[in-house]
């Protein structure tokens, strides 16, 4: 009886515990770096100011660098809705295909690095990759975006089809895009599908089998979009975040300091996080503020 009222209470299921994977403490992710001999791409992302993925960008920016992967990193301000953010996404790729040479992978920012990437997406021919879930469905987390014509002009038209529609989230519209131009009889855009491995959603229970993650989604949008409960308790999948973000935490940045009083804060809020020094500084990793003059 108290073990099915534990398993009630508790985030986690054993399905949701099985598909967890051990992160890599820092020492293992700086030895991945000097074993990788391929050149590389740059690694690109966003967040918006002032919100939960400005807290996001540091623990993205720690693996990153551990790793030894180039980013470019955009700071934006807030329309005031997660969707309407989310759809300023293939506008901010356009610059930033514009701004670089040679492949670059977009990662959602809340998300971290447990592999270098590149050694396997340069084998990949094509103007753009994502990830589709079992399910079928396009997911924008992760894209691999060639330096090609195609792939600028793909993200022309996602951003475009984006600001005609805002209110629309933007990977149902590129999915929606790269399908209909799939069915052509020449299609424009060559598509390349990501395996999981490069899109892992920490606790999603029906992940494909993998061998190896590179890259881990850690679902910051379950705090833009969580409902009101009673008393202000989150959810299951909110706290399931809280507590694998805050776990990762400590492998990348060690524990808490012991001054700190009260209770540990979330991943989503801490303010140890916003005051802890910025991953910016390595020369492996650049930010980049929205409106700035992004240089040659």
């Amino acid at each position: 009886m108290l073990h099915r009222l534990r398993r009630k209470l508790s985030a986690w299921t054993p399905e949701h515990k099985r598909v967890v994977v051990d992160f890599p403490d820092p020492a293992e992710l700086r030895r991945r770096s000097a074993a990788a001999s391929q050149p590389m791409g740059l690694i690109a992302a966003f967040y918006t100011r002032d919100s939960v993925y400005e807290a996001e960008k540091d623990r993205f920016l720690r693996s990153a660098e551990l790793l030894g992967l180039p980013t470019d990193i955009v700071a934006i301000e807030s329309t005031g809705s997660w969707v309407r953010n989310a759809a300023m996404k293939p506008g901010i790729l356009a610059d930033l295909r514009r701004k670089h040479r040679g492949p670059l992978l977009y990662v959602d920012v809340d998300a971290v690095f447990h592999r270098n990437p590149w050694p396997e997406l340069h084998t990949l021919d094509c103007d753009i990759a994502a990830y589709y879930e079992p399910e079928g469905h396009l997911l924008s987390g992760t894209l691999l975006i060639n330096d090609t014509p195609a792939a600028a002009a793909l993200l022309d038209a996602w951003a475009g089809a984006c600001a005609a529609d805002p209110q629309a989230w933007d990977q149902v519209v590129l999915e929606r895009l790269v399908a209909q131009d799939a069915a052509r009889a020449h299609p424009r855009y060559r598509l390349t599908r990501l395996p999981v491995a490069f899109c892992w959603i920490f606790d999603k229970t029906n992940n494909e089998p993998c061998a190896a993650v590179h890259i881990e989604h850690l679902q910051a949008s379950r705090e833009a979009r969580q409902r009101k409960r009673l008393f202000g308790r989150p959810g299951k999948a909110v706290r399931r975040r809280r507590e694998r973000a805050m776990a990762i935490e400590r492998v990348l940045f060690g524990p808490a300091p012991k001054h700190r009083s009260g209770p540990p804060q979330p991943a989503a809020s801490s303010d140890a996080m916003a005051r802890r020094p910025s991953a910016h500084a390595t020369p492996c990793c650049s930010a980049t503020w929205a409106g700035e003059n992004p240089g040659p």
